[in-house]
């Protein structure tokens, strides 16, 4: 049995030995050819270090090292994890900047890829800033200079990071004086390399809320559109609210491609001019008019930092903008949280959903969500996380909502979620007759003048109204040809028992059934489940596609 204590020494091009353990003889093992000798070596080097890791360190305390895993059998677009570990690897080895994450090895077992990188434990960006409690413009003009000079790195080297929000924006440690690190370059692309497979067919990547007007209308990328996700964080760092809100993810695309945002007047009151002028120039609607991240590391208020300065505008951001920061991130959280049930409830290894349903985890998951760092969520505040699962209008919010509170006492808590996520994803009876009512509603209502009008009472479902049902909420096609397969078992077992030609007919109670038989149909009324669900049906085999170079990555 491989140890920590094993030893790998090289004999010729095609020969090596591993000593498993200090008292173990070595045994000598001969490749076909060097290729094949120098990946046994790679993947017996990465075992041994991680065994290593094991032996001295906790996880999350390792040398300085987090773990990353990306399950690439489910991944829509494999290549992109490919380029993704290319663009780190340019990271760690040629940039080597104190504001950019750094990674240390990459190996892929099992159809799943472990990227060990930089460790962060100071929190994401809005996180620290609310726990601080006190927070000046100086504060804010650090974290856009330490941002920019990031950026500054990444375009330097022909790299755009199109994904630039909170969540990627980390603190290093909790000292008082930690630097930020950008993370996660999942949609990053190179600007004169290969195309990034996330932009194939002129996509549109990046996050709502924070991707640039070129990107929603012409899907053009550059280095402006890095500079307009970072406006959007600094408008949020002085106001505590975003720029562009809507009650739809179009309404807010849409008001970021028109460039519709206002100053309010009493909110920028405690804001400099030149903090203002800044956000205006980094939020222009027309790329080529945004200021460029060179421009901000000059502009007087970013330079500041360098020079030590102040102004009157350096006291604490008032009271009022901190408390709308801290509902903000709460409900920033609450819709990442619907976006991770999503992800729990598409996870067919059961060893896989029984990690992911950890009752600690989610506490702590949920302690952040809350204002007052208590470990539940009231139902009244809990709308924001069926929001973040996508939750269809047909469905009825607050009948889904209380669908959660499992112990029916008015709060979700760890132990609600865990159940209730556990129930969605084994087709309980009250999430089935949730979409039974809701497959009734789609099948009673039709569009007249734009907006949907009550036309005919539906008790039963047929096959017409699953077929409609499934046109609306756009279902995978192999999912449709699968059940309608099923539904013509029924109607020929049908015909055979009764000797006449009839439709297959279903009421509640055999919804059930057929419900538990076929999964998918409650997840698609949960948007983001049902967008990992169509990514699941379209990436079934990864034959062909192109592997993660692994290997160490020199320390910067």
């Amino acid at each position: 049995m491989l140890t920590a204590d094993a030893e790998l020494e090289d004999v010729d091009e095609r020969t090596f030995t591993v000593t498993p353990t200090i008292d173990e003889k070595p045994w000598m093992l001969r490749a076909r050819d060097t290729a094949t000798k120098q990946r046994w070596l790679r993947a017996l080097s990465d075992c041994i270090d991680i065994l290593v890791w094991l032996r001295h360190y906790k996880l999350g305390a390792v040398l300085g090292v987090g773990v990353k895993v990306v399950d690439v059998a489910k991944f829509k677009h494999r290549e992109a994890v490919v380029a993704e570990v290319e663009i780190l690897r340019n990271i760690t080895n040629n940039i080597k900047h104190p504001n950019l994450i750094t990674i240390h090895k990459v190996y892929e077992e099992h159809q799943k890829v472990y990227i060990i990188q930089e460790l962060c434990t100071g929190g994401e960006l809005y996180d620290r800033v609310v726990q601080r409690g006190k927070y000046s413009e100086m504060d804010a003009a650090n974290i856009i200079h330490q941002l920019m000079s990031a950026l500054q790195a990444l375009h330097a080297h022909n790299i755009l990071h199109l994904d630039i929000k909170p969540e990627n924006i980390l603190f290093a440690s909790e000292d008082p004086d930690a630097k930020i690190l950008l993370t996660d370059f999942g949609l990053a692309r190179m600007i004169n390399g290969k195309q990034n497979p996330l932009e194939q067919g002129k996509s549109m990547a990046g996050t709502i809320g924070y991707m640039a007007p070129e990107v929603i209308s012409s899907h053009n990328y550059s280095e402006s559109a890095d500079v307009f996700s970072a406006g959007v964080i600094l408008f949020i760092l002085l106001v505590g609210y975003p720029p562009f809100f809507g009650d739809s993810e179009v309404e807010i695309l849409l008001k970021i491609a028109r460039g519709d945002f206002t100053f309010d007047r009493q909110d920028w009151a405690h804001v400099s001019g030149s903090a203002k002028e800044l956000v205006a120039r980094m939020l222009e609607v027309r790329a080529q008019d945004r200021i460029t991240v060179d421009e901000i590391l000059g502009h007087p208020w970013v330079t500041r930092v360098d020079k030590g300065g102040a102004s009157p505008h350096d006291r604490d951001l008032s009271a009022s903008m901190m408390a709308k920061l801290q509902r903000f991130n709460i409900d920033r959280k609450s819709q990442n949280m619907g976006s991770f049930i999503a992800c729990m409830l598409v996870d067919e290894n059961e060893a896989d959903f029984q990690a992911l349903v950890d009752e600690k985890t989610i506490d702590t998951m949920i302690r952040q969500m809350c204002a007052d760092g208590h470990n539940r969520i009231p139902l009244q505040n809990a709308h924001v996380m069926a929001r973040g699962l996508g939750l269809s209008p047909y469905i009825d919010e607050k009948s889904f909502v209380r669908f959660l509170d499992q112990n029916h006492d008015g709060f979700i808590d760890a132990s609600d979620f865990c159940e209730g996520v556990r129930a969605l994803r084994d087709h309980h009876r009250s999430f089935a007759t949730m979409v039974f009512s809701a497959l009734l509603k789609m099948n009673s209502l039709e569009e007249k003048n734009g907006s949907p009008e009550e036309v005919v009472e539906v008790s039963v479902l047929t096959r017409e109204h699953f077929a409609v049902a499934f046109e609306k909420l756009e279902c995978p096609e192999p999912l449709v040809e699968i059940f309608f397969k099923y539904v013509d078992e029924k109607e020929e077992k049908q015909q055979q028992q009764t000797s006449m030609s009839a439709s297959w007919v279903v009421d509640e109670a055999e919804f059930a059934t057929v419900f538990a038989q076929f999964s998918f149909l409650g997840l698609l009324f949960l948007r983001t489940a049902k967008d990992n669900v169509v990514s699941l049906v379209k990436s079934r085999s990864i034959d062909g596609m192109p592997r993660i170079s692994e290997g160490s990555f020199s320390s910067p």
